[in-house]
């Protein structure tokens, strides 16, 4: 109760401080410096947030910075995702603890790296910035004979698919259910819709 309790007033603070003035039903963002300062916001408070990903499960982000890679951003969490964005979204209700975030992806051409890629992500080494090779190397810490450099690291390419973050103690993530990626299936509007849904009749 204690951190459920804690984590309400976390979450409301991170919405006062992007919106002062009041909290909006709903707002929009589209540009990618706008993108990442309000995904900082929102991970500025650690144990505060939770990230579900378009092809299932979640995690709590860390921060956002913007992606060597043209028109993309980073998210890292423990990890680090890179994405094109298309526009995060604020959705909210008269219950605060139900407010989320939907950060929208458009689609990210694939490297070709991997001969067949059928999935929305592709796990790769970065040896250097902008450079990948295949995440198979990475155990064996070589490249071409060579040790990996110290500043190599693992990243995902989201190729496409859309995440919401909710609170870490809402009622959405307390539901294991819903690392189904149930909401990458809906658009933003029959989203909003279906958790209107949840909250008037329940699961």
């Amino acid at each position: 109760m204690e951190f459920n309790e804690k984590n309400k007033q976390d979450w409301k603070a991170i919405q006062e401080k992007i919106f002062p003035i009041g909290i909006p039903k709903q707002c929009e963002w589209v540009d990618i410096n706008d993108i990442t300062s309000i995904l900082n916001i929102i991970s500025s408070i650690d144990n505060s947030n939770h990230m579900f990903y378009p092809t299932g499960g979640g995690i709590d982000i860390k921060s956002s910075s913007k992606s060597v890679e043209k028109n993309c951003i980073e998210i890292f969490s423990g990890m680090t995702d890179v994405l094109k964005p298309k526009r995060l979204l604020f959705e909210s209700f008269d219950e605060p603890i139900w407010n989320y975030f939907r950060l929208e992806a458009l689609e990210l051409e694939a490297t070709d790296i991997y001969e067949e890629n059928m999935c929305q992500i592709e796990e790769l080494i970065e040896i250097e910035p902008g450079k990948y090779i295949s995440k198979s190397y990475w155990e064996e810490g070589k490249y071409n004979d060579e040790k990996l450099p110290k500043t190599a690291r693992v990243v995902t390419r989201i190729l496409k698919g859309d995440f919401v973050i909710f609170a870490k103690s809402s009622h959405y993530n307390r539901h294991s259910n819903t690392y189904d990626a149930r909401h990458n299936n809906m658009s933003s509007e029959v989203f909003r819709l279906y958790i209107e849904k949840v909250m008037k009749d329940g699961w």
